[in-house]
């Protein structure tokens, strides 16, 4: 694993076959709009899946921002820096790596976007494991710390109704 957020980098040959796989899992959907990150790779990603959908560029939607680790593998974290990262594993949601973005700062940026989906039905969201894991726990009304949200995997996707009442449960 490595951390990736503030690098821009292309779709690679993987990405690129993920996202052909994605495109034909979202067929039987049909969608107004798009919120995509500004990333190149987020970017690739919406014009292979959803060609003809308008969409629009939504900075919030960037990835959590690592700091001082981006692309830094987890062997390299956790060598070079174990205090931190095992304050991460201790508190993901307010540790902040060096020079990065907390979870918190993160969800403070994407509240206006949730805020926005809450009534915008057909909406397609292309972005970041972080970032899509924090938005769904704003739109599902859930802490962020909340364990009901798994992160998804490159190229999948999850149907989340930001309009449905929450049950005390998912809380």
């Amino acid at each position: 694993m490595r951390f990736i957020s503030t690098t821009d980098l292309p779709l690679g040959t993987q990405g690129r076959l993920q996202s052909d796989r994605l495109r034909e899992a979202l067929r039987s959907f049909t969608f107004e709009r798009c919120l995509v990150s500004p990333m190149q790779r987020c970017l690739e990603t919406r014009a292979i899946v959803a060609p003809d959908v308008p969409y629009e560029i939504e900075p919030a939607l960037r990835e959590v921002d690592f700091g001082a680790w981006e692309g830094q593998t987890l062997e390299w974290v956790e060598r070079h820096t174990p205090d931190l990262l095992a304050a991460r594993r201790r508190d993901p949601v307010s540790f902040q790596p060096p020079d990065g973005e907390s979870i918190e700062a993160a969800a403070a940026r994407l509240a206006g976007v949730a805020l926005r989906l809450r009534n915008a039905d057909g909406t397609l969201v292309v972005g970041h494991r972080l970032t899509l894991g924090i938005l769904e726990r704003l739109l599902r009304d859930l802490p962020l710390r909340s364990r009901l949200v798994v992160g998804l995997e490159p190229a999948t996707f999850r149907v989340v109704d930001a309009s449905a009442p929450r049950s005390a449960t998912e809380r």
